[in-house]
């Protein structure tokens, strides 16, 4: 009997531990510390707003491509020859017409010679039978045969005088010369490239952009380059040519761009960093610290009358330390850029009007 009693007795001390802990349970899960009848209320947090601000949005393209000389041809001489001179040098800047190489033109020139005395001499003879027949003194078929040994005498004079200036190689136009080799005493042949010849005084751009933006490209149009030679520059040019087809390999097609360059800074064969600027719009940006990114969605913190709201927002192209939003804000609202980061949505916020930042400008 005593040890039945023993165990009904443990058994309730059991029983009242647990219901001691369902009720301890239940007062923590309530929020009961036994201080019943004072409100729950959060702290405002301090944060700093701005309001989005109307900004020009560029729908631009980015390519890279290379420059190249408006116009670039070779320094080949047109006929064999030792060269007798050579005034210019690598690199020089020369104008049109200026001697570039000149090559032995001393039997050149004695065939000149040659010729215009044939021609005088033909000439004269011409002329001479010109008067006889004026008095019927001469016939008809020794003029025709005078006529034509002058005709012969000029076309040979002519072939003379053009192998003589064949002798002087002299720029086709003003520009900036390549790397020059040839010495005084060498022979040249006619298919042997002197130097090359460049027109800095406009450079030209080529790149290649998908077929999506054919339509979109026309002539007249901005575009943008920079190259690693002047990281901090942006020259600006203008297209001059969208390639009438798309290359069925890479389905892009060219674009090409005239940049001035007055000043001579660049030069053919440099890589550039190009952005053709398709159309602007008017848009909202807010900065870029305002918004928030978690996996896929996008969003920023909005207050109004004291209270933070989570927003959804669209976000478009980038503008340096800003970013445009597509949807979900309008020019009045007021979004949280500093402080964000201990918020929530619907969360108590008090505006610091000191917030010394202006993300706008």
């Amino acid at each position: 009997m005593e040890g039945l009693l023993k165990i009904v007795v443990r058994v309730c001390v059991v029983a009242a531990f647990i219901a001691g802990g369902v009720l301890a349970t239940e007062a923590l899960v309530s929020g009961d510390d036994g201080s019943s009848g004072q409100d729950d209320t959060r702290q405002p947090i301090r944060v700093g707003v701005a309001t989005p601000d109307m900004r020009t949005i560029e729908d631009d393209v980015s390519a890279v491509g290379t420059l190249r000389p408006a116009r670039v041809v070779q320094i080949v001489p047109n006929v064999d020859g030792r060269v007798t001179e050579v005034p210019v040098s690598s690199g020089q800047r020369v104008s049109e017409g200026d001697l570039l190489i000149q090559l032995d033109d001393r039997a050149a020139r004695a065939d000149v010679a040659e010729a215009e005395a044939t021609l005088s001499a033909a000439e004269q003879e011409y002329r001479r039978f010109q008067r006889l027949e004026d008095t019927n003194a001469a016939a008809e078929a020794r003029l025709e045969e005078a006529r034509a040994a002058f005709l012969r005498a000029e076309a040979a004079m002519m072939s003379a005088r053009s192998t003589l200036e064949d002798r002087t190689v002299t720029a086709p136009f003003g520009g900036t010369l390549g790397v020059i080799d040839t010495e005084t005493g060498a022979f040249l042949t006619g298919s042997e490239s002197v130097t090359r010849l460049s027109d800095l005084s406009v450079v030209e751009v080529s790149v290649a952009l998908p077929e999506r933006y054919f339509d979109r490209v026309t002539p007249g149009q901005t575009l943008e380059i920079t190259t690693p030679a002047y990281p901090d520059e942006t020259f600006e040019g203008h297209v001059t040519l969208r390639a009438p087809q798309i290359d069925l390999g890479t389905r892009s097609f060219e674009v090409r761009a005239e940049v001035d360059n007055s000043d001579g800074r660049l030069v053919g064969g440099m890589f550039a960093n190009s952005r053709l600027v398709l159309g602007s719009s008017e848009g909202l940006a807010i900065p870029d610290d305002a918004i928030i990114s978690e996996g896929l969605t996008t969003y920023v913190y909005t207050v109004t009358d004291g209270t933070a709201s989570r927003t959804a927002i669209e976000v478009g192209a980038s503008l340096g330390a800003l970013t445009e939003i597509r949807a979900g804000l309008d020019t009045e609202s007021r979004v949280v850029v500093a402080g964000w980061d201990q918020l929530s949505d619907g969360a108590p916020v008090d505006i610091d009007e000191d917030f010394a930042r202006d993300g706008l400008e």
